[in-house]
């Protein structure tokens, strides 16, 4: 026998409003040269939430965005230390 879950609510108006923007500048990098942030030293949450955080600021400062990553080569596990970006207006 299937158990079904029943979802409840209550209605609302509309959606809330979107998101601010988000709380990552990267004006200072966003010149068309490669940059390297170092985890630690420029920024200091995990390296792939920065690389979404600068997707995010280039889709909204209308960039276009290059990214690698930086992997510790000394840790068996080799996990990700760095991010190289590169921000460019699209011709």
């Amino acid at each position: 026998m299937v158990k079904h879950r029943r979802v409840t609510g209550r209605p609302a108006e509309g959606f809330p409003p979107p998101r601010g923007r988000t709380r990552w500048d990267f004006s200072a990098v966003a010149d068309g040269h490669v940059y390297l942030l170092r985890k630690g030293e420029d920024f200091d949450v995990e390296v792939e939430s920065l690389a979404v955080a600068a997707r995010r600021w280039a889709r909204e400062h209308d960039y276009t965005l290059a990214t690698r990553s930086e992997f510790d080569e000394d840790d068996p596990q080799r996990p990700k230390v760095a991010l190289y970006v590169r921000f460019d207006r699209p011709a």
